[in-house]
């Protein structure tokens, strides 16, 4: 899909982040994209979170806005309509080279393509159990 046909909108609302939370996931060192057909053809929606794990305010906030930039630059040639993505930040964000964070995003952009075509799993994730005592 070309640039100009591909709108690109803000997630906003919790909901839409933890229905996108049961998707698919691509992860790389310095975030992890999730990513969830929302309905065939449409819009790209995307959002962007950073937890305190991250580090402060300021930190969180600059996980943020290069995440938004890599984002701006990079959606347009790799998502795919009617998916919803999350890009969540992870602590080596804040000081990543660049060109770095920009092949992190790019490949995971990728990986989550090819999932999303070969119809990866969809719907809620199955949490790990936890081993009991007896194991």
């Amino acid at each position: 899909m070309s640039k100009d046909a591909l709108g690109i909108q803000n997630l906003t609302k919790r909901t839409q982040f933890l229905f996108v939370r049961e998707g698919l996931r691509a992860g790389r060192p310095t975030l992890s994209i999730e990513a969830r057909r929302r309905a065939p053809g449409g819009y790209v929606g995307v959002g962007f979170t950073a937890s305190k794990r991250v580090g402060g305010a300021v930190a969180r906030n600059r996980a943020k806005r290069r995440l938004r930039e890599a984002a701006r630059r990079l959606l347009p040639d790799f998502a795919v309509a009617g998916v919803d993505y999350v890009l969540v930040a992870r602590p080596a964000v804040v000081d990543a080279p660049w060109e770095g964070l920009l092949d992190d995003v790019r490949n995971a952009l990728i990986r989550l393509r090819a999932d999303l075509a070969a119809g990866g799993r969809e719907g809620p994730r199955k949490r790990r159990e936890k081993p009991t005592e007896s194991d």
